[in-house]
């Protein structure tokens, strides 16, 4: 049996081999990199300026900072569970959809998209020859996983901590979670600009920031006339409440 599960392992690419071998992994680097993301994310922007001049690419190639968010978002959707409450099967279809809807599938097309309007868009028209001329697919995606971390806590995690307060459709209640959710997207988008902007091949970064003023009248057109709290509108989506 361990055999076949040697050959298996060995026909995998160089990342997913990793991820099921606990001791190849940087643990303590990954969660280093969470933090730095919530406290200063331009400092884990410039280790994939470092990662490039001693691998050749921008892209981690170490899964533990996937292997983290996995479990993070397991914990998020059984935190709400238990506080909420459902059955089991709900469970695991909410630990599914928050896992390979919401954070892999949106990331693959996030990713997907960025690729395509950066290498059309903001590639600088000359470079140096020992720069790489178009921008890489899993540094995209790097930089995606980079941004929903953080949009993560401000939208899943601090919500969860005052939730009787925060799922009230009253003003105040409603006001601090579109603000939270402002801040989240507002975040995500700091993120992906820091990222992008240690790319020596692309230029004018700072485009990349123009969707947060978009995000700021968007929500505080909803906050002032109308009657969404969009913490409580995504918690109901996945737990109704209950009459």
């Amino acid at each position: 049996m361990s055999d076949v599960l040697a050959r298996v392992s060995s026909r995998l690419p160089p990342f997913f081999r990793r991820a099921i071998q606990l001791d190849q992994m940087e643990f303590d680097s990954a969660l280093s990199q969470m933090f730095s993301l919530i406290v200063k994310p331009s400092v884990v922007s410039k280790m994939s300026k470092a990662r490039n001049m001693t691998k050749d690419h921008f892209y981690r190639d170490d899964p533990a900072f996937l292997v983290f968010q996995f479990l993070f978002f397991v914990l998020s959707v059984m935190s709400y569970h238990f506080a909420l409450g459902s059955g089991f099967f709900s469970l695991l279809y909410f630990i599914s959809v928050q896992i390979f809807v919401y954070y892999l599938l949106f990331g693959v097309i996030v990713a997907t998209g960025m690729l395509a309007m950066l290498n059309k868009y903001f590639l600088r028209s000359t470079v140096p020859s020992e720069v790489r001329r178009e921008v890489e697919w899993r540094y995209c995606f790097d930089v995606h996983c980079n941004g929903y971390f953080v949009y993560f806590i401000w939208t899943k995690v601090i919500p969860y901590l005052m939730l009787p307060f925060i799922l009230k459709t009253s003003f105040v209640p409603r006001v601090l979670a579109n603000l939270l959710y402002l801040v989240g997207l507002s975040s995500y988008i700091n993120v992906v600009f820091q990222g992008y902007l240690e790319l020596p091949m692309i230029t004018h970064q700072e485009k990349l920031m123009y969707p947060i003023a978009a995000f700021v009248f968007v929500i505080l057109v909803i906050t002032l006339f109308t009657s969404w709290n969009l913490i409580e509108m995504n918690v109901s989506s996945f737990w109704p409440p209950t009459k």
